[in-house]
């Protein structure tokens, strides 16, 4: 499962690159998610880290659909590894 979700993050660190105009605010909340979700591959616990990734996925569907499903898929994966 770690390594489901290593290729996911890649996806989404991926896609983060070629984002145009995000407003300052989202880009922060995608950096600490990103964080967040190292720290779980490294063993750490994070309350509601699936809660704040859905959130992000919802505001990102209209305009950045492609971000929204990698989020979206890194929940399931999340989900499936009991985080």
């Amino acid at each position: 499962m770690k390594e489901s979700l290593k290729q996911k993050l890649a996806q989404f660190q991926e896609s983060l690159e070629h984002l145009g105009e995000v407003d300052e605010e989202s880009k922060q909340m995608l950096r600490e998610i990103d964080a967040e979700i190292q720290s779980v591959l490294q063993g750490e616990d994070q309350n509601g880290l699936e809660a704040r990734i859905e959130k992000q996925a919802v505001a990102f569907e209209g305009e950045y659909p492609q971000l929204s499903a990698v989020l979206r898929d890194v929940i399931d994966v999340l989900g499936k590894m009991g985080i």
